[in-house]
């Protein structure tokens, strides 16, 4: 491990109070610089969905059949007017997937734009945020050169972020200002939670402060012969799939009381996408399920194996694929592909109740516009 930004009596109150009043406004419409960033969970599945109040962050590709052109777009939908606003439109040139860690903070925006298959460098790997109203959707990137970041989150007017190139974990202020090393590391799967940050080093579970400084071990999984694809960091504990996506289970923070949550069958055909925890139940979806083989989403309370619950199946609606699923309140987003063409469109974002039910369409994912 290797370790390691002139106005005086009663006409001076009459402006004091209206700058205040005013202030105030502005806050309640547009949270007033508090940073409204992902869950630990939903940031595994890539922030995909930000929910700020009535407004629902989302992201999706767009095509100009007429020019063939393409575009990776961000969109804010307003629960109350069911209007949709251009927040944010990056043209690329190959069909993108979905920009990712979408974070408020300052009035701003933030996201990578992950998983853009872009041959120019213009819309590299590099933070960008933009302001949400719509009035200008190009996005301005932090860095000059783009950097290879594959994690971010943003608490406080802090950016922290992973970059691969450097295999270090960094911190800055949000206009991208006093930049600091917190330590260099080779990290997978990574989870912010509380005031630090965890992540996977090989088969090694670790854990930084904030503030950087050398990090800490927490368990080696070498002995048990599992490699973690996913980490989630939830109360006291931390939740990690295996690299057989059979298997979830969960360690506290200290290293101790290791517990498996839920575990298939070992002659089951199945097998563990992702996953989620939301309100201490832990929602995640299976491949290759039931008779029909196909996808769905189930919930465990953990520690109460019965409690396993089929929240969306084939039984409610046909899905071909179902994609990383984010919780905000009690709805859960997701991308699924149905079966049925439906809004022609082949990936549609859907929401469901945690408790189930079925899902209906939010938005078209592709749309050809």
């Amino acid at each position: 491990m290797k370790t390691n930004k002139i106005k005086t009596g009663k006409s001076r109150l009459l402006i004091i109070a209206l700058a205040v009043f005013v202030c105030a406004v502005s806050c309640a419409a547009s949270s007033c610089g508090v940073s409204v960033s992902s869950s630990s969970g939903n940031s595994s599945n890539f922030g995909f969905v930000l929910v700020d109040g009535d407004d629902v962050y989302y992201t999706k590709a767009a095509v100009n059949m007429e020019t063939f052109e393409f575009f990776s777009n961000i969109y804010k939908y307003n629960s109350k007017t069911d209007s949709d606003t251009l927040v944010s439109s990056m043209k690329v040139d190959y069909i993108s997937y979905m920009n990712a860690f979408l974070s408020l903070d300052g009035g701003y925006l933030y996201f990578l734009p992950k998983f853009v298959y872009d041959t120019d460098e213009e819309y590299g790997d590099n933070i960008y945020r933009v302001k949400p109203d719509g009035k200008n959707t190009e996005p301005e990137k932090l860095f000059e050169e783009n950097i290879k970041c594959t994690f971010m989150h943003i608490s406080n007017g802090t950016i922290y972020y992973y970059d691969d190139a450097d295999s270090a974990f960094y911190r800055m202020n949000t206009n991208g200002s006093n930049k600091k090393l917190l330590c260099e590391a080779y990290a997978d799967a990574i989870a912010f939670g509380g005031d630090k940050i965890y992540f996977v080093d090989y088969e090694i579970l670790m854990a930084v402060s904030v503030n950087g400084g050398e990090p800490e071990e927490i368990y080696d999984f070498d002995e048990d012969e599992i490699y973690i694809e996913s980490l989630v960091f939830d109360g006291n504990y931390l939740y990690y799939l295996d690299d057989e996506y059979a298997t979830i289970s969960r360690i506290k923070t200290d290293g101790t009381d290791i517990q498996e949550v839920y575990k298939l069958p070992e002659s089951s055909y199945a097998y563990i996408e992702r996953f989620n925890i939301s309100g201490g139940t832990v929602y995640f979806i299976l491949d290759y399920y039931g008779k029909s083989e196909s996808y769905a989403v189930l919930s465990v309370i953990p520690g109460n194996s019965r409690s396993t619950k089929e929240i969306v199946t084939d039984s409610l609606y046909e899905f071909l694929d179902i994609g990383p699923i984010q919780i905000w309140g009690d709805i859960i987003y997701f991308v699924g592909m149905p079966a049925d063409d439906i809004m022609d469109s082949d990936d549609v974002w859907f929401t469901v109740k945690k408790s189930g039910g079925k899902p209906s369409a939010f938005k078209p994912f592709v749309v050809f516009e």
